[in-house]
C-alpha cells in the first residue's frame, strides 16, 4: 500500500494557524485604517483586505480538506481528485500571495504619497495663514482706499461746483468779448477821427506851449517893470529925505503925492500879479486839460491797438498792400454746414452744463431743422466718436411732459423729428424711470443707430458729449 502523501498545510499545522494569523492582522489593520480620519487613504487597502480574506478562506478549506482525508483514508479516488483541487488551490493562493505582495509594495508607494500630501497639506495650511494675513492688509488698504475714495468724491463735488462758478464767469466774460466785438467796428470806423483828433490837439499842445512861453516872458516883463517901480520907490524916498530939509510943507505935500503914486503902483502891481496868477492858473489848467485829452486819446488808441489785434485774430489781412482781410467763418475746432457753424465734443457733460458750455461760446444745444442738417450731425457725431456714441441736442420736455421744445423757443411738433423705434420695444420717447425716477426729460443722439432714426430721450443728469451751433 502506497503511503499517503502530505500536503504542505497539513504536514505543518502551524502554516495554517499562521495564515489566520496574518488574515486576522490584515483584517485588523482594515478596521484600524477605517478608523483613521483619512478616509480617502483607506479607500485604498480595500482589494488588500478582500485578497487577505479571500486567501484565509482558502487556508481553511485547505485545512478542512486535510482534516477529512485523515477520517476518510480509504476513499482514496475522491481524494485524489480533492488533492488535486487543493494543489490547485494552493497555486491560486500563491498567486494571490504574489498578488498580495504587489499589493502591499502599491501600500506603501500610497503611504508615500500620503506623507507627501500630508507635508503639501502643512505647506498649504502655512500658505492659508500667509493669505489670511495678507487678506487683513488687504482690508486695511481696502478701508483706506474707502476713506480716500470718500474724500476724493466731496473733493469732487467742490471742484464740480467751481467748475460751474468758472463756467458762468466764463459766460459773463464772453459776453463782455460778444460786445467789444460789436464795438471793433465802431473803433474802426473812429479811428481817423481819433488820429484826427490827435494830430489836432498835438498843434493845440504846440499852441498852448508858445502861449506859456510867452507868458513866461510877459511875466518876466512884469518882474523887472515891478523891480522898475521900487527902484522909483527908492529914489523918491532918497528925494523925500533930501527936501525934508529945505521946505517940509513941500516935503509933505510931495510926499502925500508920492505916496500915492506908490499906492497906485503898488495896487497896480497887484493887479498885474492877480492877473498873472490867474494867467498862470488859466494856462495850467489849459495844459492839464490838454494833457488828460492826450491820455485819453492814448488810451483810445490802446483800445484800438488791442481792438485790431482782436480783428487780426479772427480777420487775418491776406494781402498788405491792399490791407484786404478776410474773416474766419468758423472758430477753430467748429464745422461749417450751410450758414452755421458746428462743435462736437470729445468730453461728457449733463444736459444743462452742456447747453451753459456752448452758451458761453456765443451759440446753444443742437436744433435741427432739416434732413440734410440732421444727416450732417449724425455723420459728423460718427466721426469723432471717443466718448460713447450719444450726444446731447437742444430739445427737452422738462416744462411739461411729453410737450418737446427746443431750447430756441419752437415746439418740436412744427419741426421734422427722427425719434428711434426698435422693433418689439416701442418708440421714442418713452421716458423711462428706472434709472431716474424724475424721468427722462432731454434729447440726445445716438450714432450707433440709422441717421434718420437716431433720437432718444434721457435722464438730464446722465453725463453725455454734446453738440453746440451757432451762426456764421
Amino acid at each position: 500500500m502506497v503511503g499517503h502523501q502530505r500536503l504542505p498545510g497539513i504536514n505543518n499545522p502551524t502554516s495554517g494557524s499562521i495564515s489566520v494569523t496574518s488574515a486576522k492582522q490584515e483584517q485588523e489593520k482594515s478596521s484600524v485604517c477605517l478608523r483613521t480620519s483619512r478616509i480617502s487613504s483607506c479607500l485604498h487597502f480595500r482589494p488588500v483586505v478582500g485578497l487577505s480574506a479571500l486567501c484565509s478562506v482558502l487556508l481553511l478549506a485547505c485545512v478542512a480538506l486535510s482534516v477529512l482525508y485523515y477520517n476518510e483514508s480509504d476513499r482514496r479516488p475522491a481524494w485524489t481528485s480533492l488533492l488535486f483541487e487543493y494543489q490547485n488551490m494552493s497555486e491560486s493562493c500563491l498567486t494571490l500571495t504574489t498578488a498580495n505582495s504587489h499589493l502591499r509594495g502599491e501600500n506603501e508607494m500610497l503611504k508615500q504619497q500620503i506623507s507627501w500630501l500630508d507635508e503639501q497639506t502643512k505647506l498649504l495650511n502655512r500658505t492659508s495663514a500667509k493669505l489670511m494675513s495678507v487678506n487683513l492688509a488687504l482690508s486695511a488698504e481696502s478701508a483706506e482706499l474707502t476713506e480716500q475714495s470718500v474724500n476724493l468724491t466731496s473733493t469732487n463735488l467742490e471742484l464740480t461746483q467751481e467748475n460751474e462758478r468758472l463756467v458762468q464767469q466764463r459766460s459773463e466774460q464772453e459776453e463782455e468779448k460778444l460786445n467789444m466785438s460789436q464795438t471793433i467796428k465802431h473803433l474802426v470806423d473812429s479811428s481817423a477821427q481819433r488820429e484826427e483828433e490827435v494830430r489836432r490837439l498835438s498843434e493845440m499842445n504846440g499852441l498852448l506851449s508858445n502861449e506859456l512861453f510867452e507868458l513866461k516872458e510877459k511875466n518876466k516883463e512884469l518882474l523887472e517893470t515891478n523891480n522898475k517901480f521900487q527902484g522909483e520907490v527908492k529914489n523918491l524916498s532918497e528925494q523925500v529925505g533930501a527936501l525934508l530939509m529945505d521946505d517940509c510943507e513941500e516935503v509933505r505935500k510931495h510926499n502925500m503925492q508920492l505916496q500915492e503914486r506908490v499906492a497906485k503902483l503898488q495896487e497896480q502891481q497887484q493887479n498885474l500879479s492877480s492877473t498873472l496868477m490867474k494867467e498862470r492858473q488859466e494856462a495850467a489848467e489849459r495844459e492839464d486839460g490838454s494833457r488828460n485829452k492826450l491820455h485819453r486819446v492814448m488810451a483810445d488808441m490802446q483800445s484800438v491797438k488791442e481792438a485790431f489785434h482782436s480783428l487780426d485774430l479772427y480777420c487775418p489781412v491776406l494781402n498788405h498792400k491792399t490791407k484786404e482781410r478776410v474773416c474766419k467763418k468758423c472758430p477753430n475746432s467748429w464745422r461749417l454746414f450751410e450758414n452755421k457753424c458746428y462743435y462736437f465734443s470729445t468730453r461728457v457733460l449733463t444736459w444743462s452744463s452742456s447747453r451753459a458750455w456752448c452758451q458761453t461760446q456765443g451759440g446753444d444745444l443742437l436744433v435741427v431743422d432739416s434732413e440734410p442738417e440732421q444727416s450732417f450731425v449724425f455723420e459728423s457725431s460718427q466721426a469723432v466718436e471717443q466718448s460713447g456714441s450719444r450726444l446731447w441736442i437742444g430739445m427737452t420736455d422738462a416744462e411739461v411732459e411729453g410737450e418737446w421744445m427746443w431750447v430756441d423757443g419752437s415746439s418740436l411738433a412744427s419741426r421734422e423729428q427722427y425719434w428711434l423705434s426698435r422693433p418689439g420695444t416701442g418708440a421714442e420717447p418713452d421716458d423711462w424711470k428706472l434709472d431716474d425716477p424724475l424721468g427722462e426729460d432731454c434729447g440726445h443722439i445716438d450714432s450707433s443707430e440709422t441717421a434718420l432714426q437716431s433720437w432718444l430721450d434721457g435722464s438730464c443728469k446722465t453725463p453725455y458729449r454734446w453738440i453746440c451751433e451757432k451762426t456764421v
